[in-house]
C-alpha cells in the first residue's frame, strides 16, 4: 500500500526535474543565437557608408559609393573602383576617425606630356611652371637645348611640352688630379720608416665635351677643352735611411756607426759576421789561416786594412775588422768572402 503511494510522487520530481533541464536548455540555445546574431550585426556595423566623388580637370564629376572597413581613404578609394593616383588630392568629410562613413573627393592631378626627342613621356603633377615640372620629374637640360614654352611659362591642363634635343650642346666634367709625391732621404729616421713632412692636396681638372645628340640619342662626344682650374699640392715625404738591425747581431753599435759611414746594410754585415764566426773575435780557421771576427788571413788583412784607414790594426781587433769589413764590402772586395 505504501508504495502504491509513493510511487506517483516519485515520478512527479522527475518529471520536475526534466521540465527544469530542458528550459536550461532553450534558455542557453536561445541566448547563444541571440549572440550570434549580435555579432552579425557588429560587423555589419562596422561597414561604413563612403561616396567618393572624383573632380577631373575640367570640372566633370564620376561618383563611386560602396560600404568599407578600412582606415584609409586612398584605400577606401581604390577598392570602391576610383583608382586614385599618388599625385592626386584627396580629402574626406566628415573626419574619418568619427567612424560614420562619408564623402571623398578625389581632385585628379593635372596631367601633362613631354616630348622628349623620340620619347613620350606623361606626368601628373601640381607644379605651376614647366621649369618646376622638369625640376620635379628630373628632366636635365643642356646649355644649347631648347623647349617650346619658357621655363617660367604657367602650366596649363593637358600641355603638350616639347624639349628640342640640340646637336651640338656643351657639358663640363669635373675630374681630380692626384698630388705628386716628393720623396726625401732622412738619416736621422730609422730605415724602412716614413713620415709625411707636408700632406699632399689633390687638384682639380675641367674637362669640357662637345655633345652630338640625333632625336636626343647622343652619338658622340669630342673633348673640346682640358684645363687645370685647381692646382694640386706637392706632399713630401719623408724617407728614413738610417741603417737599422733586424737580425742576427753583435757588436751592434759598432756595426751600425761602420755602416752608416760606408752606405751599406748594416744586416749584410751581421750576417757575413755570423757566417765566418759567429761573433767571436778570437775565431780562427783553417789552421790559424784565416783570423778574427771575419776572418781575414793576414796578408790580406794588411793591404785592405791600410786603405781602409787602419793601418797597423791589429787582425785581432774587433773593432777594427768590423769598419775595415764595411769599407771592404762597399769598395769591390764583397768577392773575397
Amino acid at each position: 500500500m505504501v508504495n502504491q503511494l509513493l510511487y506517483p510522487i516519485t515520478c512527479m520530481k522527475f518529471i520536475k526535474i526534466f521540465l527544469v533541464l530542458l528550459l536550461i536548455g532553450l534558455s542557453a540555445h536561445l541566448l547563444s543565437h541571440i549572440f550570434s546574431q549580435n555579432q552579425k550585426v557588429e560587423a555589419a556595423d562596422n561597414l561604413k557608408p563612403y561616396l567618393v566623388e572624383v573632380v577631373a580637370q575640367d570640372g566633370s564629376k564620376t561618383e563611386y559609393s560602396g560600404r568599407s572597413v578600412r582606415s584609409d581613404i586612398f584605400t577606401i578609394a581604390t577598392d570602391l573602383g576610383a583608382t586614385p593616383y599618388p599625385e592626386d588630392k584627396i580629402s574626406v568629410f566628415p573626419d574619418i576617425d568619427m567612424g560614420i562613413g562619408g564623402k571623398i573627393t578625389v581632385l585628379r592631378a593635372p596631367t601633362y606630356t613631354v616630348y622628349d626627342g623620340k620619347n613620350k613621356l606623361v606626368f601628373r603633377s601640381w607644379q605651376k611652371t614647366v621649369g618646376a615640372l622638369f625640376t620635379e620629374k628630373n628632366i636635365e637640360l643642356a646649355n644649347e637645348d631648347k623647349v617650346n614654352f619658357p621655363l617660367n611659362f604657367a602650366l596649363e591642363p593637358n600641355q603638350e611640352i616639347k624639349i628640342t634635343r640640340v646637336a651640338i650642346a656643351t657639358l663640363e666634367k669635373k675630374q681630380a688630379i692626384d698630388f705628386p709625391i716628393t720623396k726625401k732621404n732622412d738619416n736621422t729616421l730609422d730605415k724602412g720608416k716614413t713620415r709625411v713632412e707636408m700632406a699632399g692636396v689633390a687638384g682639380e681638372r675641367t674637362l669640357t665635351y662637345q655633345i652630338r645628340r640625333e632625336d636626343g640619342i647622343e652619338v658622340s662626344r669630342t673633348l673640346v677643352k682640358n684645363e687645370i682650374t685647381v692646382q694640386p699640392v706637392v706632399e713630401i715625404l719623408i724617407i728614413g735611411t738610417k741603417p737599422v738591425i733586424t737580425g742576427w747581431c753583435k757588436f751592434n753599435d759598432m756595426v751600425l756607426d761602420a755602416s752608416t759611414k760606408n752606405g751599406l746594410d748594416p744586416d749584410k754585415l751581421c750576417a757575413l759576421m755570423h757566417v765566418e764566426s759567429n761573433g767571436h773575435p778570437d775565431s780562427s780557421g783553417q789552421g790559424g789561416a784565416h783570423q778574427g771576427l771575419f776572418q781575414y788571413d793576414p796578408g790580406f788583412w794588411s793591404d785592405v786594412s791600410a786603405k781602409a784607414g787602419y793601418s797597423g790594426a791589429d787582425i785581432w781587433d774587433a773593432k777594427a775588422q768590423i769598419y775595415v769589413t764595411a769599407w771592404a764590402l762597399m769598395h769591390g772586395y764583397a768577392g773575397r768572402w
